[in-house]
């Protein structure tokens, strides 16, 4: 999703109690899903009580580095108050090198790593976007591929040695490649292969520790220039594209529906099927990394419910209720999955109140600054789970 009014609170004190209760009594709780689902029978992971537990964390888009001191520091005891050990955020190239590729101006992200370190959050910062220099002829937009993907990666590898050695070796190669949005003029599986390649080994060359994940992949259909994530996953793959990182990062985002909704429309669901290509691939060693999952709690269009998803009237959003039931069956799902290696929810708090887009409304707190209920239920899910 991009860098992503209030609805009045509907949020059932009954469901609120019946979630808490359960967190209380069973570490491992049901899954709760309204009696309007369809469920799969067939479980999305294979479960091992021995596997590690995934990360959980938040995804903040491009908007800690340019927080005030107080916020940054507000807005990460937050993270720590919620029970996240990790942040993903975006570590741009358009921020680092703006003007050309003999300066750089770290400041900002090493002011953000300084205050998660101190708190004890690891990062996963992603390598993204394409500063006006480093463009194709013609482009007007920091997420063109880059004209050199050999430039992008001696970013990537000046990055990892100023970082390595302060603790940092994971890093998301891009963000959802997948669709225009975010790969102009159009995304083009080959391209980002040969991005991805140039960029790993480049990594790999300065930290021997390193750990490299695939750009999460957006929600989409293949139209309009955008590229199913199965269709898209299935040429990386084929492409060699597995065998150049770590684990495979992919967004998930399910709604209006839970994540266990059995629908072939339901990202979450579509994971089943990613793992059947790293299991015809040789490659059950790689997890996935779902580094964006969330929900909007308003928007332009029709809203969906925990008891009336209104599927036919295709919502845009959901309520706060039915979000804070996503946060819980999220992580629920993400720590029973010995597929999952990390679960970071998008995103920590509102853009803004104006209803023309979802985009303003995926935060588990309000514009305001208050909390929605899906702060204290993904508060509750974390305890509950470690």
């Amino acid at each position: 999703m991009n860098n992503r009014v209030r609805p009045k609170l509907t949020l059932n004190f009954l469901y609120v109690t019946i979630v808490v209760f359960t967190f209380a009594i069973d570490i491992n709780p049901l899954i709760t899903i309204p009696a309007s689902a369809s469920v799969s029978h067939h479980p999305i992971r294979r479960y091992s009580p021995l596997i590690t537990k995934p990360i959980i964390g938040i995804s903040y888009g491009d908007t800690l580095v340019w927080d005030s001191p107080s916020v940054l520091a507000q807005t990460l005891n937050d993270a720590v108050a919620i029970g996240v050990t990790s942040i993903r955020l975006d570590l741009g190239w358009d921020d680092i090198q703006p003007n050309s590729d003999s300066t750089y101006n770290w400041a900002n992200f090493d002011r953000v790593m300084q205050a998660a370190q101190s708190r004890h959050l690891t990062l996963l910062p992603i390598l993204s976007y394409t500063p006006t220099w480093a463009r194709p002829l013609g482009c007007t937009t920091s997420k063109c591929a880059p004209a050199d993907p050999n430039a992008f990666a001696s970013f990537a590898e000046a990055a990892s040695m100023r970082y390595a050695p302060q603790g940092i070796h994971t890093w998301e190669i891009w963000n959802e490649p997948n669709i225009v949005a975010f790969w102009q003029p159009t995304p083009n599986v080959a391209q980002y292969v040969n991005l991805v390649s140039v960029t790993s080994k480049a990594i790999k060359a300065v930290d021997s520790q390193s750990f490299i994940i695939s750009g999460g992949l957006a929600p989409t259909s293949t139209s309009g220039g955008n590229i199913a994530k199965l269709d898209f996953f299935s040429a990386f793959a084929t492409q060699g594209g597995i065998s150049l990182v770590d684990a495979i990062g992919d967004h998930p985002y399910s709604f209006p529906v839970p994540p266990a909704y059995n629908a072939v429309w339901n990202a979450w669901q579509n994971m089943a099927s990613i793992e059947s290509i790293l299991i015809a691939h040789d490659a059950t060693n790689k997890k996935i990394w779902i580094t964006e999952y969330g929900a909007p709690t308003n928007g332009p269009g029709v809203g969906a419910t925990p008891t009336k998803y209104n599927i036919g009237r295709s919502p845009d959003h959901v309520n706060e209720a039915l979000q804070a039931q996503m946060a819980n069956d999220s992580v629920l799902l993400a720590r029973s999955s010995s597929y999952t290696g990390a679960l970071y929810w998008y995103s920590y708090k509102d853009l803004g109140a104006d209803k023309f887009t979802i985009e303003n409304f995926f935060g588990l707190r309000r514009f305001d600054g208050s909390a929605k209920p899906a702060w204290y239920i993904l508060q509750n899910a974390i305890a509950a789970t470690n």
